[in-house]
Formats: structure tokens, C-alpha cells, sequence
């Protein structure tokens, strides 16, 4: 049975207000990495056999949705899938299982300039890479003082466009792109290039096309610009979607992820193992297992342990921290004067630390430790003995819970928004609202 596949669009060029703008369902995308290639038939021949490669998957199993005048970024490290899911909403790849599909007219900010020919003058380019991304010579004709304005380059209209410095041809190309007035854009890294001037005038560029209601997906490691630009994140690791939500969260998550990745791996271990720490869970009120909370929350950590060697007491420890490593709170059983024995060998003991998470949106570790009473000797540790996620909630943006409350004392008030993932500028919220 072949495998599914499919790309396309929902309506055409034509814009279909009953569908989304964009649909990616179950797509993988899979690309052979050669061990060892034949450069020719004769060595073919030569060696009869087949070139030797792995199969990898730069996309597997994505899935998501894009209404019509979000505005997504799609963030992670590199190799983990970004550009290759950019190529599959742009129709420059075909998916290898799975569908994609657009609704509207589609330009993509990829590899700016990418359609010029060297020898052609920025003139014969403008007409050129315009008709490359869908515009007739009528539109052209209409765009086409916009578009050197915008990019520069009055005085090297007629010149060669091999003699333009890589700046002035990456700001023709992005000219060019943008004034397209596509429904959906998608971006690709290129605020990363040019000079500042050139990425200001491209930001605004990209926040009036935001704020018309059009839909926008971006590619970039500036998370910056991601926080300022849009309101949703998708978050890519190894082809694999692990986030999709408010861009403020999504934003914290990967940073977490990459500092975690980066930081090093430390036994804390010391002296002779006396406890081993045989299952750790983290429970709500409820008594029920939980990873992903409301802020505030009341928590139960449940530690079971058991005595390796005959113990006359030892202490249970808790840290909290957030995914980059950074200690939020740490407290041991001796601290408040409680202390685990004595214990027999083989002897179990459960000990339950409650607390309330009062920590804002975010995702969070638990690590547990066993130590000696003075807490000089660790005996056992779980560095990442659980996890959990703070949900998005009303009241802020920052790391802990500080049950701040607004009140207007003098004037006029209203309310402006659902209090999800942080303020929502009031201009746009009427645009929303007015959309439908």
C-alpha cells in the first residue's frame, strides 16, 4: 500500500474563509544520508552493489493547524526541521507521507534572490522574479516603483545585478517578495541579513502585513523578534513537533531545552550508596499523577526509598528548577527537622513532600536526592525525577506567581482581552473581533 500523500491547496488563489489557512497532518519527510556513493558506472560495475545509505527523517508525524491571520513561529535547533517544513508549505518539496495543504495565494521568503540572474540588470530581475512568484506583467508594472523604493537601488536599476553587493541584491529580492501581497507569507531567517536599517524597514514591513490580518509563519533563531512578531509557537526537535502554543511559553521551553542540552552532566554522588530511591511521583491534591498544572497549584512529591545497608537516619531532598538548570527552591527533610531510620536492610520508606507551586507559565524539574543527616554524603540522586508544565494563565509574564491584580482608580476602563499568554494590543483585538 502506497503511503498517503498529498500537497495542494484548499481553494486555490482564492481565499476560502471557512478553511484554515494552512493544514499539515501526519507529515514525514524523509531524505537518504549516502555512506559511500559511486561516482560512476564503472565503479558501480566495478564494486556490483548498490550505494550504502541511511534513511533520515527530517519531518516525521507533524501535524497542525493555521487559521487565517495568526502569525506562527516555528523554532529549534538546527537540523531540527524548520527549513524542510518551510519548503513543504511553500510546494518547493513534495511530502513523503502525510498532507499539506494552503488556502490563498502563498510567497515565500526562503532564499531571497535566489530567482536572479546574474547577468540580468535589477530591472530584468524585478520583472523576472516577479513573474517566478505569481505576478502578471500588469501587477509588476503597477508594484514596480514601490519596489525600488523600497529596495534602494534607483541608481543600479540598469546595472548588472552580479555587480550589487550581497546587501543590495538580498534587499531587491525581499522588495520583490513582499510585494506580492500574498494571504499566507513565509519567512525563513532573512531579518538575519542586510544591514540594521534594511531589517527595521523589514520588520515593519512584516508587522503591517501581521496587522492586516494576513497570515504570517516565521523561521528564525532571533527570539526577539519571534516574542514582538508573533502570538503562537511551534517547537521543533528532531522532525518532531514537542510544543505548540503561546509564543511567551514556547519561547521559554526552547531555551530551556538548548541550555539543558548544553549543560554538563554531574554526578553528585559521594561515599559508600547506603539508600537507593526506587520510584518518585509527582501527585496533585487529588492524589492523582500530574504533569501539567494551573499555576499554583498544590503538589504532592512522593519519594520511596530503600536501605541498602542498616541506616540510622538519613534525609530526603527536593530541588525545583526550571529546564535550564536554574535553582528555584531546594529544601531536605532535616531542614524541617524530620529525618528518614532508623532503617533495616531492604526496608522501604515513602516520604511526601507538599507544596504549592506558585510559578508562572513554563516548564519545570524535580530533582530528589538521598543524603547523610548533616547532608555532607549523597547517596542517591534522580536528577530529573519528574517534570511538569505550568499552564498559561491570567496575571503575567516572568517566573514566579506573584498574585498581582490591577484596578484602574481614576478614569475609564475596559476589558481588553481572555488574559491568555500575555497582553493583547487592543487595535488587533477589535481586528480579530471584527473578523469574526
Amino acid at each position: 500500500m502506497e503511503p498517503r500523500r498529498s500537497i495542494g491547496r484548499l481553494a486555490g488563489a482564492t481565499v476560502d474563509p471557512e478553511q484554515p489557512a494552512i493544514v499539515v497532518d501526519q507529515v514525514t519527510e524523509t531524505f537518504r544520508l549516502f555512506h559511500e556513493r559511486p561516482s560512476g558506472l564503472k565503479e558501480r560495475l566495478y564494486r556490483f552493489r548498490r550505494a550504502s545509505f541511511t534513511d533520515f527523517n527530517a519531518l516525521e508525524d507533524v501535524s497542525f493547524t493555521v487559521e487565517h491571520g495568526e502569525s506562527v513561529a516555528v523554532i529549534g535547533p538546527n537540523g531540527s526541521g524548520k527549513s524542510t517544513l518551510l519548503k513543504l508549505l511553500a510546494r518547493i518539496l513534495p511530502p513523503d507521507e502525510g498532507t499539506v495543504l494552503t488556502n490563498g495565494r502563498v510567497a515565500s521568503l526562503l532564499e531571497l534572490g535566489a530567482g536572479f540572474h546574474g547577468d540580468l540588470t535589477g530591472r530584468e530581475n524585478i520583472r523576472l522574479n516577479g513573474a517566478i512568484l505569481g505576478l502578471s506583467g500588469a501587477e509588476i508594472a503597477e508594484r514596480f516603483d514601490e519596489i525600488v523604493e523600497f529596495a534602494g537601488v534607483e541608481h543600479l536599476l540598469d546595472t548588472a545585478v552580479r555587480t550589487y553587493s550581497s546587501g543590495l541584491e538580498v534587499r531587491l529580492g525581499f522588495a520583490v517578495a513582499v510585494t506580492v501581497d500574498p494571504d499566507i507569507l513565509l519567512v525563513d531567517e532573512v531579518l538575519a541579513v542586510g544591514d540594521a536599517e534594511f531589517q527595521e524597514r523589514s520588520l515593519e514591513r512584516m508587522r503591517r502585513f501581521r496587522d492586516e490580518g494576513k497570515t504570517f509563519v516565521l523561521v528564525s533563531h532571533d527570539l526577539d523578534a519571534v516574542r514582538d512578531m508573533c502570538d503562537r509557537a511551534i517547537v521543533l526537535d528532531r522532525g518532531r513537533v514537542v510544543f505548540d502554543g503561546p509564543v511567551v511559553e514556547g519561547v521559554e521551553l526552547y531555551k530551556q531545552r538548548v541550555a539543558s542540552s548544553a549543560a554538563p552532566r554531574v554526578d553528585r554522588r559521594r561515599g559508600p550508596r547506603q539508600v537507593a530511591i526506587d520510584d518518585v511521583q509527582l501527585l496533585g491534591s487529588d492524589g492523582e499523577l500530574v504533569s501539567d498544572i494551573a499555576r499554583s497549584s498544590n503538589l504532592v512529591l512522593r519519594v520511596r526509598l530503600r536501605a541498602l545497608t542498616e541506616v540510622e537516619v538519613c534525609s530526603v531532598g527536593a530541588v525545583v528548577s526550571r529546564g535550564d538548570g536554574t535553582h528555584l527552591y531546594e529544601l531536605h527533610t532535616t531542614w524541617q527537622g524530620v529525618g528518614v531510620g532508623p532503617l533495616r536492610v531492604d526496608q522501604e520508606a515513602v516520604v511526601e513532600i507538599r507544596f504549592t507551586a506558585h510559578l508562572l507559565a513554563g516548564h519545570y524539574a524535580i530533582a530528589c536526592s538521598v543524603t547523610d543527616a548533616s547532608g555532607r554524603d549523597t547517596w542517591a540522586v534522580v536528577a530529573e525525577a519528574a517534570r511538569f508544565a505550568v499552564q498559561p494563565a491570567p496575571g503575567g509574564a516572568g517566573l514566579v506567581d506573584l498574585s498581582a491584580s490591577a484596578v484602574v482608580t481614576d478614569g475609564p476602563a475596559r476589558r481588553t482581552g481572555d488574559g491568555k499568554a500575555g497582553p493583547i494590543p487592543l487595535p488587533r483585538l477589535q481586528r480579530r473581533q471584527a473578523r469574526g
